[in-house]
């Protein structure tokens, strides 16, 4: 505060105050931003948006610690030093004693008074008055005087000032709330109000949202970005710690910044800090005082007593939480809980299903491990006592609502090992069909294994799950287990299912293995399961439907997914549905059309989507779906959308374990980013796919591998390509399968960039293959692959010198590719396919098309700005970066201009270094001038 404005503060605080009752000067102090602080323009940028959008109330609202006030106090300070006479913000600090309405519109006018000097006094005089008004009178006065104040706001600027009310969630009498109410009803266009408090106040906050008059900013927003984060706790507490060890962090804290702070402290001084991180909880020392005296201990008893026994839950929704305390007001107890802002995160838009906040949860655990023995019985008769007694209780509501696997979840926190054995050999593949195969091998780890052994259906349970993770040697012992056990069983038609399961394991890891006895073996299972195993009776016939795509049998793959797709409809079966469709994608983007399977992909994630709506559960199978819809972004040139979905189906495939979904998500990431131009983002994604081949069969580490060289044949590592032909022991005259044509596209490949080092033969191996794959393809009606081989045939026979021919083959790859919007096909070739265009174009052929292509691979060349000494180019961050870097800007200014972290800054300049073969800042900037990066 300035000089003025404290004698201004002290004048109407102290000494020469009218008011019975002194103020505090202090309370109308901005507080003063922290030191270190890790500053947060994104957030004041909408700070700064509000006030000048006309909007009346600022409101911020989240639990205690999201830097409410620190923000405030950063957005304050900054207005204040940028006005030349510091007008712009006043501000009150609200405390318990303020509920008086005396008290609290005193503090509120001499507030307005270190902005405004002469508004007020008319009502400071009145409020001090035996006889008080209506406070409504006295607000008139003030808001006219306020509207009085010769500054009014333009179109390009705003003059006004903003008064700050921070902690107001202590401010209780609803008086107060009545008064402001009217003051915002009636705001004078020079004042805007700002509002931090933990709970939403009760004022009219949805007819202000309504009006546009309301911006907000809640705990989802002040969280912690990774960046952030990671410049707190490297650059402010210089704890140093990796961008993993960062990443659990914040994750476990939720980027709530007090649990961040805390951390650190507790980190100073520890010499195995990844252990620490590791084991951080709601039940450290820092975060437990933390939370106990600002949250739990300001909470009623009942309100403690619900908190504590729903901490059992991951998931709440009130029916559960009646289930499991033994009342039956959960619902109102829960909107109150959320609208106090009680770390209670919604889980559905519905506001049906939520879940604490990790460590606020973590805390209630520990306190109710302390009073656990004090738990009565939810109703009348006896039960035993204690947190088991709660699980049996949530056990019972999970099973009684279909809920199979929070249901095992209970009854292993119970430890009831025979309620656990029963669940799980009954829901095995409903598990399975909601994608929670992780859950389900822990569930099973969890048992003896003489239980698991003895019953025949936990060793079938074991084989899927070993199958859906990839784990293909350990398959045939569970399922010869399985079958021993089927002699102890009295029951025929449970024995012909048992079999059925084991027939059907057995043709997914033939189906894995790539092994030509997959479609015998999936018949058989066919033939065996129960009618009533429509949901694995549906996985068998999409397998089934694979298995015929491969052979290039597109009418029979799509008829036995028609078959399978009816059966998921007649059970309700998400996770099939979802497989079948995406399947029906996968299909359809062979066939080369995309718009439909981009349709089709998007009734996949619609499915997916009513399941979190309707259980606040995620479906990872979903998974899949994203890195197709991946595959149809990446083809239309949209990267960052492509990026973006791959990156989701890569989330979920770890979510779900399933080996194959995960290694096809790292393939479309690679791709993603190949176009994107982040080299080494498509060899660490083809890394990671590498890495979970080799941990299911040689088959699918072929696959990757051959990935791989297409990747190099784009960076122009022509020797590592071959290498791969070589060490492939393929051949241009191989006879193989349809399902190989991918794998003999991508030799074509490197026989071409062969050939354009080398012309000769490898040119004519590359042309008699391409013919054959042509053939094939064409037949099977695979016309995806078609526009790509007529593409690869144009580039060599202009690398041949045979333009005529070339243009040719181009003007049929355009003429099926143009319906379907297919843009990366074609500029993926980069240089030569820009003259093919040219000439198609000089030739009249598809011109509207060919201009569109054109562009597109001439803004993509000039983004790039790749020259032919770069060996690798830069990303597009990477340019930013040094664009700036030129500037001679310090590493934090560049930061604060790009919204990212100083220690991102750092990594961007280290990589641009190692690209450029510099060793500082003059060099870089010296040798990009030369390249013309600059």
């Amino acid at each position: 505060m300035s000089g003025s404005r404290a004698k201004l503060a002290a004048k109407y605080c102290q000494g020469e105050s009218r008011m019975s009752t002194p103020l505090l000067t202090t309370k109308l102090y901005i507080p003063p931003p922290c030191p270190n602080l890790v500053s947060r323009p994104r957030l004041i940028e909408r700070l700064n948006a509000g006030l000048l959008s006309r909007r009346k109330l600022t409101l911020i609202s989240a639990p205690a610690g999201f830097g409410k006030t620190t923000l405030l106090s950063e957005w304050a300070s900054q207005r204040v030093g940028e006005s030349a006479d510091g007008r712009p913000v006043a501000w009150v600090s609200l405390d318990e004693g303020d509920n008086d309405p005396v008290r609290f519109w005193a503090y509120f006018v001499s507030a307005l008074q270190t902005v405004h000097e002469s508004v007020g006094e008319a009502a400071l005089a009145v409020l001090q008055s035996p006889q008080l008004p209506p406070i409504e009178a006295i607000l008139t006065a003030l808001i006219n005087e306020i509207a009085a104040v010769p500054d009014h706001p333009s179109t390009s600027s705003w003059l006004g000032f903003a008064l700050v009310l921070d902690d107001y969630h202590l401010i209780i009498a609803q008086p107060i709330h009545d008064a402001l109410t009217f003051l915002l009803d009636h705001l004078p266009p020079q004042m805007r109000l700002a509002i931090a408090s933990r709970t939403d106040p009760p004022l009219p906050l949805a007819r202000l949202r309504g009006r546009g008059q309301l911006t907000e900013l809640r705990a989802a927003d002040l969280r912690f970005t990774p960046d952030e984060a990671a410049a707190f706790l490297n650059d402010v507490m210089g704890l140093g710690l990796s961008a993993e060890e960062i990443a659990v962090l914040d994750a476990r804290t939720e980027g709530w910044i007090a649990g961040l702070q805390m951390a650190a402290l507790s980190m100073r001084g520890r010499k195995d800090v990844t252990a620490f991180i590791k084991a951080f909880s709601g039940s450290y020392r820092f975060v437990l005082d933390y939370l106990v005296e600002e949250v739990l201990d300001r909470q009623s008893s009942d309100t403690q007593d619900f908190l504590l026994k729903t901490s059992i839950l991951e998931r709440m929704t009130a029916p559960l939480c009646d289930a499991v305390t033994g009342r039956d007001d959960s619902q109102p107890i829960l909107a109150q809980l959320e609208q106090a802002n009680l770390f209670l995160v919604p889980l559905d838009d519905e506001r049906r299903w939520y879940r604490y906040h990790h460590l606020f949860a973590d805390l209630l655990r520990s306190r109710l491990e302390q009073s656990s023995p004090s738990i009565p019985p939810a109703s009348g008769g006896e039960e035993r006592g204690g947190i088991p007694a709660l699980h049996r209780r949530a056990n019972e509501w999970y099973e009684k609502n279909g809920l199979v696997t929070e249901s095992v979840e209970h009854a292993l926190a119970a430890g009831d090992t025979e309620q656990v054995a029963r669940l799980v050999a009954g829901n095995t593949l409903a598990m399975l069909a909601r994608s929670e195969l992780a859950t389900l091998v822990r569930q099973l780890n969890a048992l003896p294994n003489d239980v698991l052994c003895l019953q025949p259906w936990l060793c079938v349970a074991r084989a899927w799950a070993l199958a859906y993770a990839g784990q293909l040697n350990a398959i045939e012992p569970m399922l010869q287990n399985a079958e021993k056990a089927l002699d102890g069983l009295e029951e025929y038609a449970e024995s012909q299912r048992i079999a059925g399961h084991v027939a059907a394991v057995r043709a997914y890891a033939a189906f894995l293995r790539w092994d030509a006895r997959t479609p015998a073996l999936a018949r058989k299972a066919l033939e065996h399961l129960a009618d009533q195993d429509l949901v694995v009776r549906g996985f068998v016939a999409t397998i089934l439907a694979i298995v015929l795509r491969g052979k290039g049998d597109f009418a029979a793959a799509a008829q036995v997914l028609a078959e399978a797709r009816a059966v998921s409809q007649v059970t309700g079966d998400s996770h099939t549905a979802v497989n079948v469709l995406c399947e029906l994608a996968t299909l359809q983007i062979m066939q080369g059309r995309l718009h439909q399977a981009a349709a089709t992909c998007r009734d996949a994630l619609q499915i997916a989507d009513m399941c979190v709506r309707q259980s606040g559960r995620q479906l990872p199978v979903a998974g899949y779906a994203h890195a197709r819809m991946s595959t149809v972004l990446r083809e239309w040139n949209d990267l960052e959308a492509a990026t973006h979905h791959a990156r989701e189906g890569i989330k979920l495939g770890k979510r779900w374990g399933q080996a194959d979904t995960l290694i096809l998500g790292y393939d479309c990431l690679a791709g993603a980013l190949r176009a994107m131009g982040d080299i080494n983002g498509m060899l660490d994604a083809l890394q990671d796919a590498g890495r979970i081949a080799n941990n299911v069969s040689p088959q699918y580490s072929t696959h990757v591998a051959a990935w791989g060289a297409r990747g190099r044949v784009a960076l122009g590592d022509v020797a590592a390509a071959s290498r791969w032909m070589q060490e492939s022991g393929l051949s241009a005259d191989d006879e193989f399968e349809f399902r190989y044509v991918s794998t003999y596209l991508i030799l074509a490949r490197v026989l071409i960039a062969q050939g354009q080092r080398r012309p000769g033969k490898p040119f004519d191996e590359a042309s008699r293959l391409l013919t054959r794959l042509f053939k094939m393809t064409e037949a099977a009606g695979a016309m995806g692959r078609v526009i790509e081989i007529l593409v690869l045939q144009a580039i060599t026979l202009q690398a041949q010198g045979k333009m005529d021919q070339a243009l040719i083959s181009l003007e049929r790859a355009l003429t099926l590719a143009e319906p379907e919007g297919y843009v990366r096909t074609f500029i993926d070739e980069g240089a030569p396919m820009g003259e093919l265009l040219r000439q198609a174009a000089a030739q009249g052929i598809k011109l509207d098309y060919v201009s569109a292509l054109l562009t597109a691979l001439e803004s993509e060349t000039k983004a790039k700005d790749i020259h032919p000494s770069l060996v690798e180019p830069l990303s597009e961050r990477e340019l930013e970066v040094l664009r700036l870097l030129a500037t001679d800007l310090a590493n934090k200014e560049i930061a604060q201009t790009l919204f990212i972290a100083v220690g991102t800054v750092k990594q961007h300049l280290k990589s641009i270094y190692g690209k450029l073969q510099a060793h500082n800042r003059t060099e870089a900037a010296s040798r990009a001038r030369d390249l013309g990066l600059l």
